[in-house]
């Protein structure tokens, strides 16, 4: 890459763990990157850090100044039993950022601001009493950056990504995500195993390395400004487990508790940028070994 082709690149939610792997990559080209945290013990050699809050209007006006190109992946999230018990604030927390952000964005020079969603967003028309306050704030945010993109000259890029999983992801109890969830509990499992209804719920999921070349290419496609993203790959919840137990050399007794019942399971056609590569078997596989060497 030639050194006129240097762009002054913005990442928000940047120590996140997609962030963590999105800058990662970054690193090795020759643009110039800038990101937002609220961690101040995060330091990254080669870019410059702004902490600060996104729901401070002139914090958004600071960390804009010069950017050429936005990857928005800030957002308030943990799990569906915390999105579900505070819907408001989960709401809140992930719309307003964005709103005063995109205030911002208008009196900028960003020409591209690249969004990351998820297809949870799918769930939120769904006959279910259960309002994932998440889920709603994504949607929110899709159809406000639909709004923003009809009256500006920013080529507005929304990248709807399945479930991510892989090194780097949280493996905590109380807030990690089904796979990561998965690998913890049977980590510390040493005889039974079980899991929360027949286990029959089909899920499609995206190794992290996958999502984030689909987030890279996206942000120059000039055809298309909404992508769905993710491994076509559908596996049921027991497939999972099997995987995972076999990866770790254990022999658990499989249990099923029928007194909760399976999740609703919405399969996805999606409109990869870039075709993933890491298939199931060699995410977890990847995952794993991160969470043995690391003593997560």
């Amino acid at each position: 890459m030639s050194k006129s082709s240097s762009k002054n690149i913005l990442i928000t939610g940047a120590h996140g763990f997609i962030g963590q792997a999105l800058v990662k990559s970054l690193l090795t080209t020759n643009h110039q990157l800038f990101l937002v945290s609220r961690n101040k013990s995060y330091s990254c050699p080669g870019a410059k850090i702004f902490f600060g809050d996104l729901n401070q209007p002139k914090f958004c006006q600071k960390v804009l100044q010069g950017i050429d190109i936005v990857y928005y992946l800030a957002g308030y999230k943990k799990n569906i039993a915390f999105h579900a018990k505070q819907p408001f604030d989960f709401l809140s927390g992930n719309a307003k950022p964005l709103l005063n952000f995109l205030e911002a964005v208008q009196n900028s020079q960003v020409k591209t601001l690249v969004y990351l969603s998820s297809t949870i967003v799918d769930y939120v028309n769904v006959g279910d009493n259960v309002l994932d306050g998440y889920a709603l704030g994504k949607y929110a945010n899709e159809l406000a950056l639909q709004l923003f993109a009809k009256q500006s000259k920013i080529s507005v890029k929304i990248v709807r990504s399945a479930a991510v999983y892989g090194p780097g992801d949280d493996f905590k109890a109380q807030t990690a995500n089904f796979i990561p969830a998965i690998i913890d509990r049977i980590a510390k499992s040493n005889k039974d195993f079980t899991i929360w209804g027949s286990g029959k719920r089909r899920i499609q999921f995206i190794f992290v390395d996958d999502l984030v070349k689909n987030l890279l290419s996206a942000s120059s496609n000039k055809k298309k400004n909404f992508f769905v993203v993710g491994n076509p790959e559908a596996v049921t919840v027991n497939e999972v487990v099997g995987k995972v137990i076999k990866l770790f050399g254990k022999k658990l007794v499989i249990d099923h508790d029928l007194s909760r019942p399976d999740k609703i399971t919405k399969l996805v056609s999606f409109s990869n940028v870039v075709k993933p590569k890491i298939n199931l078997d060699k995410g977890l596989k990847r995952t794993i070994n991160y969470y043995q060497k690391n003593n997560v």
